[in-house]
């Protein structure tokens, strides 16, 4: 599943990888910030509602918790890159663009306009330790490396309690089943966007 998620995210961060813009200059406060909004996306909006696209879409509306609005054809085609889903673009005064990426295979992501590795780390720890999942979940690092100069970190998220509750009621099964999630983060100014966090359902075999 993981050679899956990368082949899905790395083109797409190929496909936008351009000359360094102005977004190199923002500064830490700038990356943390949009770093905890983008982790907040993909707990509020990915977890909570993974396995569900209509939940997904529903809590993405423009008059929910984050104020999403739908980008243009032709930018949600850059973002899906030939995959079936949706596209949604959400953005705040002095921060980054986040966008989310919803794919009827199962895999929802959440791009970020600013990343920073450690921030990102801190965020998700937070999140999952927090009770970000009301309590009901465990994270665990498996491996951490870079490719061609972008940071790449895989994880697993192990659901428990009510959340493991809640999966189990849209897979029908115990809800236990191990969730891959990956955070990839460029270098400054290589990519319109630095950062993309996804997660998704373990292939069953």
């Amino acid at each position: 599943m993981k050679r899956i998620l990368l082949a899905a995210l790395l083109p797409a961060l190929l496909f936008l990888a351009g000359p360094a813009s102005a977004q190199s200059g923002a500064d830490y406060r700038m990356r943390d910030e949009t770093s905890r909004l983008a982790v907040a996306v993909l707990g509020r909006i990915c977890l909570m509602n993974l396995g569900d696209v209509n939940a997904v879409i529903t809590a993405a509306a423009p008059k929910g918790e984050f104020g999403f609005i739908e980008p243009p054809a032709e930018v949600a085609a850059t973002f899906l890159q030939g995959r079936s889903g949706y596209v949604r673009v959400l953005r705040r005064p002095g921060l980054g663009a986040v966008t989310l990426v919803i794919g009827h295979d199962g895999i929802c992501s959440v791009w970020s306009e600013f990343a920073e590795v450690t921030a990102l780390q801190r965020h998700l720890l937070s999140m999952v330790e927090r009770g970000g999942l009301k309590g009901g979940g465990q994270l665990l690092a498996l491996d951490s490396r870079d490719s061609d100069g972008v940071r790449i970190n895989d994880y697993y998220l192990l659901p428990a309690g009510w959340f493991a509750t809640q999966l189990g009621k849209r897979f029908s099964d115990d809800g236990a089943q191990p969730l891959a999630l990956v955070t990839t983060i460029s270098p400054p100014g290589r990519s319109p966007m630095e950062g993309v966090l996804s997660v998704s359902r373990l292939l069953k075999k």
